[in-house]
């Protein structure tokens, strides 16, 4: 099978991260380096948040705000079940229990009458995803939280750079979580990183992040363990290395520029499928300027329409398989009636920087081929 013309991502490759790598290689400092301290000081600067601990992955990022938030065996976890596993996998990892959370009607992200519904006494913490680089009801939900003693971990998975009213997704919540898997708006190859609101947990992350060891004593000035350094918590080996590091250095200085093409190319695509019949657009909440890792559209008959569309070269998506139907979550189960015509109805297209001028009309004379010709077996 050949492969789609228009691909749903792009990866980040540079010669500058090259160059970047090679260095790292050569040096012998590939686990722990300076790489490390430098790539979180530039985050802090580019997301307005000063106390950032990077990790190994998203996933580690998200356990490690899950332990800081409370939550343990038995805590419930307020959070969305159209998501990646990579998101409620962590809430499992602890111990936990998901209570699936509806989405709001014609929305992907979470719906705030059903969050504050579904609080208990139970409930320790909430994970807000912002899907797709859309963001969700961050202020609403953080009020709520503030007045329930409900820790906020903000999922900004694939948001880097969105926001809500001028103020970037991450800065809302208790705690926020991003990825730099390959596919994402910064590619560490793999990668995480947690900011924290409260400075003393981002010392606990540091501690955590590498076994519970604090660096600043753990070894003599020989160089040697130092058996008088405790480690009264023991944690996990969920540091990023200072290869990873290093290039995601190097692409701080791009970020910008990518992110103001990609939201170019997304407004080009709704502005073209705006009269679509059979078609709608996502539309991001009011004062909401997504991120777009892709621009999501819903149409009724969606598996017609994606096989469409793969047809002609475009890497549509449905994106996430609800994790809702699982058997190994020990979850709430609850009634989702948007998610259900979410799981339905939603198509990711392909939006991003990688894309060209011609892309972005062959994307748009694809969409509406694709809904005529469903159109006519329906």
């Amino acid at each position: 099978m050949s492969m789609s013309v228009l691909p749903l991502f792009g990866v980040v490759n540079t010669p500058e991260m090259e160059a970047a790598a090679l260095a790292v290689l050569r040096s012998g400092r590939i686990a722990s380096g300076p790489h490390v301290a430098a790539f979180e000081a530039g985050l802090g600067e580019l997301l307005g948040q000063p106390h950032v601990v990077t990790t190994v992955d998203m996933t580690s990022a998200l356990h490690l705000a899950l332990y800081l938030a409370g939550v343990r065996p038995g805590d419930d976890v307020l959070t969305t079940a159209f998501a990646c596993m990579s998101t409620n996998s962590a809430i499992a990892g602890c111990g936990g229990r998901p209570v699936w959370v509806d989405v709001a009607p014609a929305s992907a992200c979470m719906d705030v009458a059903d969050f504050e519904r579904a609080i208990t006494p139970a409930t320790r913490a909430v994970i807000l995803y912002h899907l797709a680089g859309y963001p969700g009801p961050a202020q609403a939900i953080a009020e709520i939280c503030r007045q329930r003693g409900i820790v906020l971990i903000e999922d900004c998975d694939n948001a880097l750079l969105a926001t809500i009213d001028g103020e970037q997704v991450g800065t809302f919540g208790d705690f926020a979580v991003f990825s730099f898997y390959p596919n994402r708006q910064i590619n560490t190859t793999e990668g995480g990183a947690l900011a924290c609101r409260d400075p003393d947990d981002a010392v606990r992350a540091r501690k955590l992040r590498r076994f519970g060891i604090d660096a600043g004593s753990f070894r003599t000035a020989a160089g040697e363990i130092n058996p008088q350094s405790d480690i009264p918590v023991i944690g996990w080996s969920m540091a990023m290395n200072n290869l990873c590091a290093a290039l995601g250095s190097v692409q701080l200085q791009g970020v910008t520029q990518r992110m103001a093409q990609t939201r170019l190319h997304a407004q080009q695509i709704k502005d073209g499928l705006a009269s679509c019949a059979g078609l709608t657009l996502l539309t991001p909440s009011v004062g909401a300027l997504p991120s777009y890792w892709a621009v999501l559209i819903a149409v009724e008959q969606r598996d017609l329409v994606l096989e469409a569309l793969k047809a002609r070269g475009v890497a549509a998506s449905i994106l996430h398989q609800r994790n809702d139907i699982y058997s190994g979550f020990v979850a709430c189960r609850r009634e989702l009636p948007n998610t259900d015509i979410l799981q339905r109805n939603i198509i990711a297209l392909p939006c991003g920087w990688w894309l060209s001028a011609q892309d972005i009309e062959q994307l748009i004379a694809a969409v509406e081929s694709a809904l005529h010709e469903s159109a006519g077996q329906a």
